[in-house]
């Protein structure tokens, strides 16, 4: 078999009717099921949702001031368009000058390869605005835009894995270039001026803008809010509290003291940017609903803005828009379930926290040891692990690969994601004398390196899971049971020490006899758990970007049904 690219789903409509949406069956004894490749980014899933825009008309006006130029306009005809990526991989922008969707290519983005799209808007002082594209690897890279996508990258750096977040700030500094933000997973944040060249390095030396960022589940480049021609910024805290951070034009310091916008945020999984879309001069957001309806702020300066307006239903297949705050939880996608006639099924995440109906896949293993993997190759889905005394396959699309450097009938393996800070899938096992080892992988999912001893211990624990970042700092985190108590383990990005203290989730887990990630099942870019009772029943656990006992929200019913299956992963 060959890696496939999936069929795009059916195209929304601007300004047009809501599509009618086949309704997910929530039981697992009722969902259908249809071929699919194996561990490869699905075809568009049944009950895909057609969504709806309707945003208003820019009027004409006149400015006290220039206002800043729109970092979205690809069709060039002065109005932002909206771009965003579906669940499935697959990019799509709704241009101001069509009522239909179309497909917006990103270059060499056949496999999903690209962690996060970010829009700089004109870097190099030219007419056109470019896009910033972030891989798994690490690597950003400059692209031109039509309005039919993104070129070929203008320009490539590395080394943006030490990075959770990386964003398009507008000018920043007032010298007419655009500017982006970076933030580290400690929460310290870093400005990089845009410096006009048209080859090279489009970016200067970073310059500290201070620390505490981490405080912010959501951090949104607004370009100019008030329409003095300077960049801006929105800051959410896990409360729901948003604040808002006037630029100043200074590259030593950018913001002003933060200035309360008002709580009742959390209410929205994204919030985006979308530049000026009243006419007015300022810049202005949207922000999705759980429920995947978006809603338009329109700005009205100094941090303020008018009462919402519905803008559109059906985005709750949209992985994320161009200039969304998250911090994008990259990987799995989708929950593996081995039924008990040994037939291995995938559920395709979406972002309301539900599942697609389940695809059969096309390999079976219906003896030996399975588990899963978050991203261990370029294509950054769930990946199967068979675990045989010869050692561990990992199945792909393109067929089954024999793991280099892993040992044979391993005892307990999990692969939560990049655990080493390298931008590569890795993988954990516990021994049977309960020391837990280390793999790093070397980004195609065949070959991991020398086991690096992380511990002693382990073996106290009965379930090891892994599907990404739980906490929202960007690092892969795992979740380990011991008897009925839940613990977290946080991520630190470093081999040798790869987790932190442990934190106490709660008790009474053992009730479930099945505990999985499927990775972030409800669009705010954290992964999530589910968990399996002995009636069958599947319940939904939200992370919600806090710790301790606060991990994870109430428990929400998913469906009955569940015990057709012997095992998730």
């Amino acid at each position: 078999m060959s890696i496939s690219r999936p069929t795009p789903l059916s195209r929304p409509k601007r300004l047009a009717r809501l599509a009618a949406c086949t309704a997910l069956a929530l039981s697992a004894g009722t969902l259908g099921a249809s071929p699919a490749l194996a561990a490869d980014k699905p075809s568009a899933p049944a009950g895909a949702a057609q969504p709806t825009l309707n945003l208003p008309k820019p009027a004409k006006s006149t400015y006290a001031t220039v206002p800043a130029k729109s970092r979205m306009d690809y069709d060039r005809d002065g109005i932002p368009d909206l771009v965003f990526r579906g669940i499935t991989g697959w990019t799509s922008a709704f241009m101001s000058t069509n009522d239909d969707a179309s497909e917006f290519n990103l270059h060499n983005d056949q496999v999903e390869t690209v962690k996060d799209v970010i829009p700089v808007g004109n870097v190099r002082g030219t007419s056109a605005p470019e896009l910033l594209t972030l891989s798994f690897d690490g690597r950003l890279s400059l692209h031109p835009t039509t309005k039919a996508g993104a070129g070929a990258p203008l320009w490539s750096g590395y080394g943006w894995q030490i990075y959770n977040r990386v964003i398009a700030a507008g000018d920043l500094t007032k010298d007419g270039r655009m500017d982006v933000l970076a933030r580290t997973p400690g929460g310290s944040l870093y400005l990089y001026k845009g410096n006009g060249t048209t080859s090279g390095n489009p970016f200067g030396a970073r310059i500290h803008v201070g620390t505490g960022w981490g405080a912010y589940d959501q951090l949104v480049g607004t370009n100019d809010l008030d329409r003095d021609g300077i960049g801006d910024l929105l800051a959410r805290t896990t409360a729901g509290d948003l604040w808002f951070y006037k630029g100043t034009g200074s590259s030593s310091t950018p913001f002003r003291a933060r200035v309360k916008v008002g709580p009742g945020w959390g209410s929205y999984n994204q919030i985006a940017a979308v530049d000026d879309i009243s006419g007015d001069g300022r810049a202005d957001i949207i922000a999705r609903t759980y429920a995947g309806r978006i809603y338009l702020y329109l700005s009205t300066g100094s941090g303020k803005f008018s009462a919402r307006q519905d803008a559109g239903s059906g985005w709750e297949d949209t992985e994320f828009f161009l200039g969304a705050g998250t911090t994008a939880n990259y990987g799995k996608h989708s929950l593996l379930a081995r039924g008990n006639d040994g037939k291995i099924y995938q559920y395709v995440t979406k972002a309301d926290g539900k599942f697609f109906p389940k695809d059969e896949t096309s390999f079976q293993i219906p003896s030996a040891k399975l588990a899963g993997a978050t991203g261990l190759d370029v294509v950054n889905w769930v990946s199967p692990l068979e675990i045989t005394v010869g050692g561990l396959y990992v199945h792909r699309g393109t067929g089954s690969q024999l793991a280099a450097g892993l040992p044979g009938n391993a005892v307990n393996i999990t692969g939560p994601g990049d655990l080493t800070g390298d931008g590569r899938g890795d993988l954990l096992n516990v021994t049977s004398t309960g020391y837990l080892d280390l793999y790093a992988g070397d980004g195609t999912g065949k070959a991991y390196k020398a086991a690096v001893r992380v511990g002693s211990g382990w073996g106290t624990y009965n379930k090891l899971v892994g599907g990404g970042d739980f906490t929202g700092d960007g690092r892969p985190d795992l979740i380990a049971r011991s008897g009925g108590t839940l613990y977290l383990y946080p991520g630190t990005g470093n081999a040798s020490a790869p987790f932190g203290s442990r934190v106490t989730v709660g008790t009474g887990w053992s009730a479930y006899n099945q505990i999985a990630s499927p990775g972030d099942l409800t669009g705010d870019g954290r992964a999530d758990l589910v968990a399996r009772d002995a009636g069958g029943n599947l319940y939904r656990y939200m992370a919600t970007g806090k710790t301790g006992t606060s991990t994870f929200g109430a428990r929400v019913l998913l469906g009955s049904g569940w015990n057709t299956f012997e095992g998730l992963y």
